[in-house]
């Protein structure tokens, strides 16, 4: 009890600090997310509750972190372009994969393995935390200076027929998935082609254009074009 209010000023004062770098920085994950910022709230107060529960160090202070977010991207990107593109299909496929992490990282706070990060060269770790700053950095490059990939009608247009390609090649998965994709009769694809519109070609093309220029190499890509 005694050692306990011995650090009470200090947890005190750590905890505050970490919530006020953490507020923002939640909220805004949660809208590049795209599922609001409460998720990245919800998400910023369960992770702190768990890490302090089952953390592996007396002076573990968890919260939303931009590395992480570096890494989390590759596994997102990855995961969403074996989805076609499409983020509702692959929401169940990345929340589970996060649930498997959040797992491991309990196994790993109650196994008390925290404590052996003391035996990781500090090369190594000053070099990931460099490496992810730049990534962030060279990421934001197109942002800080007002430009939008979607924004950008001919960067949009020189997606397009790749965009009628991957939408007809959803179109003959879907039906093959249903069992009437029959190679002497294409009607039902010819229907279904029929009712895309000008706007679902052009969406579908936005999101090739953004994929595109995503990252640090699309970033260096576009850069010589602006």
């Amino acid at each position: 009890m005694k050692t306990f209010f011995t650090h009470l000023k200090g947890d005190a004062f750590g905890g505050i600090t970490a919530g006020i770098v953490a507020l923002p920085l939640a909220l805004a994950f949660g809208v590049s997310s795209g599922l609001g910022p409460q998720a990245g709230l919800y998400g910023a107060i369960f992770i702190s509750f768990f890490a302090a529960l089952f953390g592996g160090t007396n002076t573990q202070i968890s919260g939303p972190t931009a590395p992480m977010t570096a890494v989390s991207m590759i596994v997102i990107a990855t995961i969403i372009a074996a989805n076609d593109g499409s983020v509702e299909k692959a929401l169940p496929a990345i929340l589970t994969v996060f649930l498997l992490a959040g797992l491991f990282q309990i196994g790993l706070g109650v196994t008390g393995f925290g404590k052996y990060i003391k035996y990781i060269p500090y090369p190594v770790v000053s070099g990931f935390m460099t490496a992810i700053g730049v990534i962030i950095l060279v990421t934001q490059i197109l942002p800080s200076i007002g430009y939008y990939p979607k924004e950008d009608i001919d960067l949009v247009s020189q997606f397009k027929p790749q965009a009628e390609e991957l939408i007809l090649e959803n179109i003959l998965k879907e039906e093959a998935g249903e069992g009437i994709l029959v190679l002497e009769n294409f009607e039902e694809t010819i229907i279904r082609a029929n009712a895309l519109t000008e706007e679902d070609i052009a969406k579908e093309s936005q999101t090739l254009a953004k994929s595109a220029t995503s990252g640090v190499m699309g970033t260096i890509k576009t850069l010589p074009e602006l």
